[in-house]
């Protein structure tokens, strides 16, 4: 199969089309510009490269749109489409006799060469948010453009360092693959399914001789990832199941260990952002925080049979605040008054009140500035999920799911994921269960956290099975 890339060169709502010139394949059809990806280039550099000698213009090239793959009489290409956001520079065609700049929606209204097709229905198939009254939004639905797959809100979110809402941008890709290569042909293990997009590319590496399995415990997006990757031709077999239930699922599958396993333990984008879940004070909604709504307590419960010790207990254990005995008297207070946090804006308006600093919305200096109650929130949701419970789990069960010679890769995010996955690794290197000492941790580079900054704490462990 052919690699080729295409550029979604983005100019106020509108997507720029350009004519095949006389003498090509295709002649008089309009396309996305770009062309072959050559051995060993990102389909970033590709594309870049591409609209240096194809346009003649500088282009600032950011994530990817779509793919799709079709049959020439000259094989099988894949059509990796990348959205462009800011160019430098005039077009000057080359290999075209015309361009034109065409709103998305009516992108099918052309004559497209054959490969570009299902990327103009993708591209036309994304609408508009609804609009409302007054100057600024009131919701969380109103105020994201890109929940509504908006191509410029969604290219402007991840120009200005932001994650599109309702989606996650996967990890340090890149070095999660490296770390578990080789993978072609091989049976994979993702115990954190999520928005599949650490899945979709191990799928793509292990090719059609390989084998994707992906968990997740929360069943709302599980079911919206397996369509997605449906959508997109990406092979998986989906299981609902917390990763601590990674060994049984293996079993009832018939399969004794896999070459390579990840666990990203890091919170999905879209339970972050959407608001119904109760997992971030950016915006305000119930209190509830559970990966898994259909059982178990809400965080808003917990907190309200909690004692005072046992608060900050986990606001130390599991999330670092220094100011945990503070904040714990502050919230049983609340409770013996009868006024209990029941929000995400009330438990984060107690945690600043419990701090001295007023009930007043905290403003950021700086993007990477943490809000004062960041740590909260995380203690509490790794309490309300038995996170370290599940992950202590996976790890003692950990060496019984690879094969000889699998490969595990783990991103953590905080000081006690990391403890854990560490001193588990040592322990079982030291008992001859891995070829070599897990190494020190690889980080995101700096233009990944440029790009996503929720990769700044990202840290990559990995081992080799003995």
């Amino acid at each position: 199969m052919i690699p080729v890339c295409a550029g979604v060169i983005l100019r106020s709502g509108a997507v720029l089309l350009a004519r095949r010139g006389p003498g090509r394949s295709h002649a008089g059809k309009w396309e996305f510009p770009g062309g072959r990806i050559e051995a060993g280039e990102t389909p970033q550099a590709a594309l870049v490269r591409e609209l240096r000698e194809e346009l003649g213009i500088e282009a600032t090239v950011g994530a990817e749109a779509a793919r799709a793959r079709h049959v020439y009489d000259f094989g099988e290409i894949e059509l990796i489409a990348l959205l462009v956001t800011r160019f430098t520079g005039e077009i000057k065609l080359v290999d075209h006799d015309q361009f034109k700049w065409v709103p998305a929606r009516r992108l099918l209204e052309y004559d497209l060469a054959p490969a570009d097709v299902p990327i103009a229905e993708v591209l036309a198939a994304y609408r508009r948010r609804e609009r409302y009254t007054g100057t600024h939004p009131k919701t969380f639905e109103q105020k994201y453009k890109e929940l509504g797959a908006d191509p410029a809100a969604v290219a402007k979110a991840k120009a200005r360092g932001s994650t599109p809402a309702g989606t996650h941008l996967p990890i340090m890709v890149a070095e999660v693959l490296e770390a578990l290569g080789p993978l072609m042909g091989a049976a994979i293990l993702d115990c954190t399914l999520g928005w599949g997009g650490h899945a979709a590319e191990l799928a793509r590496a292990a090719g059609p001789s390989g084998s994707v399995i992906g968990l997740d415990r929360d069943g709302e997006e599980l079911a919206r990832t397996e369509a997605r990757l449906r959508g997109a031709g990406v092979r998986i077999t989906a299981r609902r199941s917390n990763y601590a239930g990674a060994l049984d699922v293996l079993r009832a599958l018939g399969l004794q260990g896999v070459d390579a396993l990840l666990a990203d333990l890091g919170v999905s984008s879209m339970q972050l952002d959407r608001p119904e879940r109760g997992m971030s004070f950016k915006n305000d909604g119930p209190l509830d925080m559970r990966m898994d709504r259909s059982g178990g307590r809400t965080a808003a419960e917990w907190l309200a049979a909690a004692s005072a010790d046992e608060i900050a207990d986990a606001l130390i254990r599991y999330g670092d605040e220094a100011d945990a005995g503070a904040i714990a008297k502050t919230l049983v207070a609340l409770a013996a008054e009868g006024r209990p946090p029941r929000t995400t804006a009330e438990l984060a308006s107690a945690v600043c009140v419990a701090k001295g600093l007023g009930p007043g919305r905290f403003v950021k200096k700086d993007p990477s500035a943490k809000h004062p109650a960041a740590r909260t929130f995380q203690a509490l949701r790794i309490a309300v999920n038995s996170e370290r419970e599940a992950l202590s789990r996976l790890l003692d069960d950990l060496p019984s799911l690879l094969r000889p010679g699998g490969r595990a890769a783990f991103l953590t995010f905080h000081s006690g994921e990391e403890a854990l996955v560490e001193a588990a690794l040592k322990k079982q290197a030291a008992a001859g269960l891995w070829a070599a000492p897990p190494a020190p941790p690889r980080r995101a580079s700096p233009e990944e956290i440029r790009e996503n900054p929720r990769s700044r704490s990202a840290r990559l462990w990995r081992v080799v099975r003995a």
